[in-house]
């Protein structure tokens, strides 16, 4: 990260030096411009950058901390921040499960009801599933999700059909318990 950074500040400084060059360069010699009122800006920036580079080089400045809106923080910190928000993200993508329900399982599916507009399917999951991370689909057709109801382990979702022609596949995050925070800590 640090090389990068090192990397993108000599390509800034390098096109603020071009710059500043193109405006200090004569075509004749001794190939500078007098210092007068309409080069004096291109010196300026060329002094600040020459001052900047050799304290930077010599003095081997870091920053240590920023503070931004009034919010001061460590660079460590936000480096064990970012690295802490990676490792849960991690664990929860490893808690996604998928089920699938077609001929072979189809006894675990249970009609709620049946209507000329469709039926309303249960399903009892092995897993609890977090409530807003569950999608149904039926076959590739992905069902209205505000029609979904979850309670524990039990999805009530609105199906096509009551038979397992295409069969389903519930995808969701599965919950947490207390006890198994404990443990993954």
């Amino acid at each position: 990260m640090k090389t990068t950074a090192f990397l993108v500040s000599l390509v800034f400084l390098l096109v603020v030096l071009l710059g500043a060059l193109r405006t200090v360069f004569e075509r004749h010699y001794p190939f500078f411009r007098k210092l007068d009122e309409a080069t004096r800006h291109a010196y300026i920036v060329l002094a600040v950058a020459a001052t900047g580079m050799f304290a930077w080089a010599v003095l081997d400045l870091q920053i240590v901390s920023l503070d931004v809106a009034g919010v001061k923080a460590t660079i460590a910190n936000l480096q064990q921040n970012v690295e802490t928000l990676s490792a849960q993200m991690e664990e929860f993508f490893e808690r996604k499960r998928i089920e699938i329900f077609d001929q072979h399982n189809w006894d675990r599916v249970r009609i709620v009801s049946k209507s000329g507009a469709g039926v309303v399917l249960e399903v009892t999951l092995e897993q609890e599933p977090i409530a807003g991370s569950v999608e149904v689909y039926e076959g590739v057709l992905l069902m209205p999700e505000q029609e979904y109801r979850v309670e524990g382990k039990v999805v009530r979702f609105p199906a096509n059909t009551d038979r397992p022609v295409v069969g389903l596949t519930i995808k969701y995050y599965r919950r947490v318990s207390a006890s198994e925070r404990g443990v993954q800590r």
